[in-house]
């Protein structure tokens, strides 16, 4: 498989799996978790699911911060309009890949909190429910330097022309919109945020789509 065929399939299935397992169906079949400890109860009550669904999820997370480190990569070069922004989002979606991982699989992490037959039931729930609220915390960050991330790719992008006008201006206005909603009341920020997470996960696959064009014309 080509780099530009790796870089299309990767920014195509990661999106699509984190929308489904690490959101979507989460929230249908296990529970919306408003908060750490709700998080754990509904969790503990389906944790053979759950744990097919982290994994799931996690994987799709990874493979969608691969595909845009590859794909910021493959923008860099000397003379090409964009390449410093293009390398400022290489570095920063590595980094936010090793940050994917650790948030993604906290919940992992709670999980085995939850099966821990050396520890009693309710060391066993206090122990989860820390683990989620960093998770938590985790996720914070991410989302912020994720948005920071799409602006620059989203710059370079649009600089070189590279894929679709459309789709390189939605990842400069949706990035942007990404870093203003940690300004905003949590509550909102959580209702908005999954609207947008929505938007870029489509944008990002109809990216993905865009890249595989590119490499058979």
């Amino acid at each position: 498989m080509s780099s530009k065929n790796l870089i299309g399939w990767a920014l195509i299935i990661g999106p699509l799996s984190a929308f489904l397992f690490g959101g979507l169906l989460t929230g249908i079949l296990i529970g919306p978790g408003e908060t750490a400890a709700e998080a754990v109860s509904e969790m503990q009550a389906k944790i053979g699911l759950k744990s097919v669904f982290t994994i799931l999820g996690s994987l799709g997370f990874v493979f969608a911060f691969i595909g845009t480190v590859l794909l910021s990569n493959s923008m860099r070069g000397d003379g090409k309009p964009g390449s410093l922004l293009a390398s400022i989002s290489t570095v920063i979606f590595i980094a936010l890949t090793t940050l994917a991982m650790a948030a993604t699989m906290s919940d992992w992490a709670a999980l085995g909190s939850l099966q821990n037959d050396n520890l009693d039931a309710a060391a066993q729930i206090s122990n989860a429910v820390t683990i989620t609220l960093v998770g938590n915390a985790l996720w914070a960050g991410l989302f912020f330097f994720w948005g920071i991330g799409f602006l620059t790719l989203g710059t370079a992008l649009v600089m070189q022309r590279k894929l679709n006008v459309i789709v390189d201006w939605i990842f400069v206005v949706f990035g942007a919109l990404f870093v203003i909603l940690l300004l905003m009341p949590w509550d909102l920020a959580q209702n908005v945020g999954f609207l947008i997470f929505g938007v870029m996960v489509l944008n990002t696959i109809a990216a993905g789509v865009f890249q595989l064009r590119a490499d058979e014309s």
